[in-house]
């Protein structure tokens, strides 16, 4: 999390805006109070606090008195820090409080997000401690990614719960010294000159008042070469030696050959095309295509028989078939409006349009061949041809990541929403009222809760309609430029 940005927030309310968090964020957000709700079934005498600010406070304080068996969201504030527990239990035997961190994560192995999660648990034990608040054991409570929902929800199985007791003790020094180099920092009045940190990591990266805090960099940058996130060193040192513009980078910097390209087509604002690469790629494609594309939605909580935490419910596809080079575009499509699991109509419909010879291509395969094998699953009896369609599968990106075709305006990108604008004239995402994959997702969940009106409900499937089309329709159009260059 980045200081000066948390500085901001506190002290420049005028810069809201830049804090507003994106529809698929505020997914996420929602996602994880759905998780909290779940979890407090855990402990049925637990009691929330439900006031705000000061009140909270002596709500906490009462509670705690009265050795309530759990509190949710006890709120303590001490020597300048605020926090606020997922769940304070109390341990009659040894007349403590053992302490519960939530998180929505399935899984809690990955050292980053391990350290993260002890520390923020490491944190509250401190508030804790500073409250005089006898505290016992720490834990993370997280969803079980190996539970898969039969029937009713079975609370116990949907969680599991980690002891981080010991790696909290080892941690307390360390964030202590680390909560008082933050309170210092956010306390004072004036702004921090120093840019923020994120200047040491790539565009994906950036906290969302960037551009104030760094002023000097431009808005295609030194951050936005391929992979430059993942090249710490390499970044750090453009940025030590203050390079920021593209068109100052030395030719002394060991870049990869991927962001070479990205540098030469930028300077040259010529594209690189390798056309017997493309041809080559083109050539091995079999008639008829089949253009593919899912939308997904993935819940925390199961919401359908078979799925497991973050499990993909494929709510919608669009399919374009080209028979023959120059023949006629066909679509086929189906977006599931109801609150039901859509696998079986999918599955059919997949099975009935997509023939065995042919090839299925789409824009990383990955992620659409991930979601056959989990439809295949669910749906038995379609699993062998949706293993064939994978079989058939295609990755239309290849090109532009195997550096075939290379053009400014791609920016280091392969995403179709930046290739597309760049290649093919009048038709991009961007204009639409849906224009990218977590929007989407929100807006299918939106459709299909018991409070959206029917109105309501009918623009929102004719916007994901719109989106879904657009992605299999630019891929055909992709491809079509592909052949004209090519042949």
């Amino acid at each position: 999390m980045c200081p000066k940005n948390i500085w901001l927030k506190l002290h420049r309310p005028e810069l809201a805006s830049q804090f507003a968090l994106s529809a698929f964020e505020l997914q996420l957000a929602e996602q994880g109070n759905e998780v909290e709700e779940y979890a407090r079934k855990l402990f049925p005498e637990g009691v929330l606090v439900t006031k705000t600010r000061d009140e909270a406070v002596q709500e906490t304080e009462q509670l705690i008195t009265l050795k309530t068996p759990a509190i949710f969201q006890a709120t303590i504030v001490v020597d300048g820090f605020i926090a606020k527990n997922d769940a304070l239990v109390y341990d009659e035997k040894n007349a403590c409080w053992d302490l519960y961190e939530i998180k929505g994560t399935n899984s809690i192995k990955e050292e980053g997000k391990l350290r993260d999660h002890i520390d923020d648990l490491t944190f509250q034990a401190s508030v804790l401690k500073r409250a005089n608040v006898k505290t016992g054991k720490f834990f993370i409570l997280h969803l079980n990614k190996e539970y898969v929902r039969i029937g009713d929800l079975d609370i116990e199985e949907l969680f599991a719960i980690e002891d981080m007791t010991e790696k909290v003790v080892a941690r307390l020094p360390q964030v202590e010294e680390q909560m008082g180099a933050a309170k210092y920092h956010l306390t004072q009045e004036d702004e921090p000159m120093k840019g923020c940190d994120c200047i040491y990591a790539g565009r994906s990266a950036h906290c969302s008042t960037f551009k104030h805090s760094n002023p000097q960099v431009p808005e295609y940058s030194i951050h936005d070469l391929a992979r430059i996130g993942s090249s710490k060193k390499k970044l750090a040192t453009l940025v030590e030696r203050e390079v920021f513009s593209l068109d100052d980078v030395p030719a002394d910097v060991d870049l990869s050959d991927i962001q070479l390209n990205q540098l030469l087509v930028y300077r040259n604002q010529k594209p690189i095309i390798d056309l017997d690469a493309i041809r080559t790629e083109i050539e091995a494609l079999i008639f008829p295509l089949y253009f593919l594309d899912y939308e997904t939605f993935a819940p925390a909580i199961p919401m359908f028989n078979g799925f497991s935490p973050y499990k993909r419910i494929p709510f919608q596809f669009s399919l374009h078939i080209l028979d023959t080079p120059d023949g006629e575009l066909r679509h086929v499509e189906y977006l599931h409006e109801e609150r039901s699991d859509p696998s079986e109509k999918v599955a059919q419909m997949l099975v009935e349009h997509i023939m065995p010879k042919g090839s299925v291509i789409s824009w990383n395969k990955s992620f659409e061949q991930g979601v056959n094998r989990e439809l295949g699953l669910r749906q038995p009896e379609s699993r062998i041809a949706l293993e064939r369609m994978n079989e058939q599968m295609y990755d239309l990106r290849d090109v532009f990541q195997k550096q075939y075709y290379v053009h400014p305006d791609f920016r280091g990108k392969t995403s179709i929403k930046k290739v597309l604008p760049a290649l093919v004239e009048g038709v991009r995402h961007a204009d639409l009222d849906i224009s990218e994959g977590g929007a989407a997702s929100d807006a299918w969940w939106q459709m299909i809760s018991p409070t959206a009106t029917a109105t309501e409900r009918t623009k929102i499937a004719k916007g994901l309609r719109t989106y879904c089309e657009l992605d299999t329709y630019a891929m055909c159009q992709i491809w079509k430029h592909l052949r004209d260059l090519a042949f």
